[in-house]
């Protein structure tokens, strides 16, 4: 996969990850949370026990997924268009990685706790 690709698909990570940080921000800030991060389709708004415990529950956990996406999309980009290492290549990988699993947790355990 060249340079051009890479970079369309970190820029694309990257920006996923400034989503991740807006939607948190803005569940914190105004309540208002965003059901295609948040919540999975076929879940309701309304169905939440304790919207505020939610909401700070999801907030630092996926602040930190946020942050841990645009790390390793920053990582790639860096690597793709002046390093070239495929040592980094993997560390960028593994952060992502990372932030997926921090994601993941603690949107099941947020649903399992607060639905």
């Amino acid at each position: 996969m060249g340079a051009e690709i890479g970079g369309m698909i970190d820029i694309l990570f990257l920006l996923s990850g400034v989503y991740l940080i807006y939607t948190a921000c803005m569940a914190k800030k105004k309540g208002n949370i965003a059901s295609n991060v948040m919540l999975s389709k076929d879940v309701k708004e309304s169905s939440i026990r304790d919207r505020a415990g939610f909401i700070e529950y999801m907030y630092k956990r996926i602040i930190v997924a946020g942050i841990l996406i645009i790390l390793g999309s920053v990582v790639h980009l860096v690597n793709d268009y002046s390093i070239h290492s495929k040592a980094l290549t993997w560390v960028g990988i593994a952060v992502i990685l990372l932030a997926i699993a921090v994601y993941t947790a603690a949107y099941l355990r947020g649903q399992k706790r607060y639905l």
